[in-house]
């Protein structure tokens, strides 16, 4: 158990004392407030976000959604109080008015774990701290586990606030414990430099925001990055290290796999082979953090594991073979490619653990050599924006 599960343990036993007080009625009525509330206070979230999101920072506006949620919830539950307590003077004394606060003092601990359920959910890809309460909460877990996916209001707000990977996987679990990332990924200076002049950085806008994160040369003119860096955009721009820019179009678009494929006509850049890695292997990844300059990272691979999670529109179901990472990958990083010591791309990074620094997931090349079997000449829609 950590803090959160304190927390909640906590309110669960101060709603069974309140709703055996207030009896069974007047708690639903205060409840049922309280759902309605935190609804139109997600639904209004995503209006505010924007507003905001280029004035304060990504810890500030964790806040300020909670309070946004958090005061539709409490002023709805005021409400429901207030109607409850008219309907709860219509119950007769005695028998009646004994089940009541009974069944009154379970509904409080269901009412808690409804929260648990529409709330906490949306913490746990907000990197930080509030991925590592969410995700390392038994009660949240539990929760995760009996109740049904969350609907689409803790959906947004879980997208607004966490970064725009997808879910690696659909039930909640804290990331797995892996050693510090290697100091070196063991490439020589030779290897570097050619895989240099493979790699691009990918750029583009969808539903007004800028969307950035790396690339690198598959084929002749084709570049692979993931589907979440180009997703909802009518124009992408590939940027070549030594600085050339050049617009590509997508040429498949994999919202499952979260792989794209695009096409950059006058590219004339090596592809790089494909290989495989297995647990153990080290390499380096090659990627461009935060829109900026070439970054190598090392990696070692931790796992290699089919995990099901959900796509890149938050739709849940999707398996993939994943590669659990020992990194420091950051955003901006996605649509990398994991280059082994003897040249191979072993994988595309796609995701990062909020929950623990230092842990990375990657797709496999059986991801990838599954979505360029499907390249064609034709460009193709690259989907809805995300968020």
């Amino acid at each position: 158990m950590n803090g959160l599960d304190l927390v909640l343990v906590v309110l669960a036993a101060a709603a069974a004392v309140g709703g055996y007080r207030l009896g069974f009625v007047t708690r639903a009525t205060s409840w049922l407030g309280m759902l309605i509330g935190i609804v139109a206070g997600s639904l209004a979230l995503p209006s505010i976000i924007d507003r905001l999101d280029q004035r304060i920072d990504r810890a500030d506006l964790v806040f300020v959604a909670a309070g946004v949620v958090i005061g539709g919830g409490l002023l709805g539950q005021a409400l429901g109080l207030f109607v409850g307590s008219r309907l709860h003077l219509a119950i007769p004394a005695g028998r009646a008015r004994r089940v009541d606060a009974v069944v009154g003092a379970v509904a409080g601990i269901v009412g808690v774990a409804v929260t648990v359920w529409l709330v906490v959910p949306a913490m746990a890809d907000v990197p930080d701290w509030p991925a590592r309460q969410a995700r390392g909460s038994v009660v949240v877990r539990a929760v995760d586990r009996i109740f049904p996916e969350a609907p689409d209001p803790s959906k947004s707000v879980r997208r607004l606030l966490g970064d725009r990977y997808p879910r690696v996987f659909d039930a909640m679990r804290p990331a797995p414990e892996l050693g510090p990332p290697p100091a070196s990924g063991g490439l020589s200076d030779a290897l570097t430099a050619k895989v240099t002049a493979s790699t691009v950085l990918v750029a583009g806008q969808a539903c007004d925001q800028i969307q950035e994160g790396s690339g690198f040369v598959v084929g002749d003119d084709l570049v692979a990055t993931n589907a979440h860096v180009v997703a909802g955009e009518s124009e992408t721009e590939v940027v070549t290290t030594d600085g050339r820019r050049r617009t590509g179009s997508v040429v498949a678009f994999d919202p499952d796999r979260d792989l794209a494929i695009i096409h950059v006509e006058g590219l004339d850049r090596p592809a790089l082979p494909l290989g495989a890695a297995a647990e153990g292997d080290r390499g380096a990844v090659f990627g461009h953090p935060g829109g900026g300059p070439l970054r190598l990272a090392p990696f070692e691979v931790g796992q290699r594991i089919d995990a099901t999670g959900s796509d890149i529109y938050d739709n849940p179901g999707v398996t993939r073979q994943v590669l659990v990472l020992a990194a420091a990958l950051r955003p901006g990083d996605s649509g990398s490619a994991l280059v082994s010591p003897d040249g191979d791309v072993v994988g595309v990074a796609f995701a990062i653990a909020p929950d623990r620094p230092g842990v990375a997931y990657a797709l496999s090349t059986r991801e990838l050599q599954a979505v360029l079997r499907t390249v064609g000449t034709e460009t193709v829609s690259a989907g809805g924006c995300i968020g």
